[in-house]
């Protein structure tokens, strides 16, 4: 039970991730959830499952890819973090949100996706990309940090298109 709770609470990161399209989310919060890998281990009691080799999570329009995904739940079995660590991590969200770093931490108390190293976040054409890059889901901010070597942050911003105003 504590197990299946622990999976449906990892799949919160989608169905709060969607936040481009409010219906979306929606609807994808009640699709069920599919986690695949090569090899699987939940260790209840320790707190801890790990997914391995070309793991990915689905749910609805939602899809994670990674090398490892990790699960972490605290002691009433409810989910406290996801990481997913890869060569990049891959998220997407419908057509709307992309993502991609080598590492993605979602943090359920704080409410935010933290990209680190080589992150890159594109909704509905906006991209930001730097060293380090946080998603505030509650509100949609986005910090971005170039981190320690002095690679700079980049946001683009796409222009209008023509007819589109």
């Amino acid at each position: 039970m504590q197990c299946r709770k622990a999976l449906i609470y990892s799949c919160l990161l989608f169905g709060i991730w969607g936040y481009s399209s409010q219906v979306t989310a929606q609807e994808s919060t009640n699709d069920e959830i599919i986690i695949s890998a090569n090899s699987a281990r939940f260790h209840q009691s320790e707190g801890w499952g790990i997914y391995q080799g070309k793991a990915e999570l689905e749910q609805g329009q939602r899809h994670m890819a990674a090398d490892t995904i990790k699960l972490f739940i605290d002691k009433n079995g409810d989910l406290e973090r996801v990481e997913a660590e890869g060569n990049p991590v891959t998220l997407r969200d419908g057509e709307d949100i992309q993502a991609r770093a080598d590492f993605l931490l979602y943090e359920v108390k704080a409410d935010t996706i933290t990209l680190t190293k080589n992150a890159y976040i594109n909704s509905e054409g906006r991209t930001f990309e730097g060293a380090k890059v946080v998603y505030h889901l509650t509100t949609r901010n986005v910090e971005a940090d170039g981190g320690d070597e002095g690679e700079r942050v980049r946001l683009v911003i796409p222009a209008d298109k023509k007819g589109d105003k």
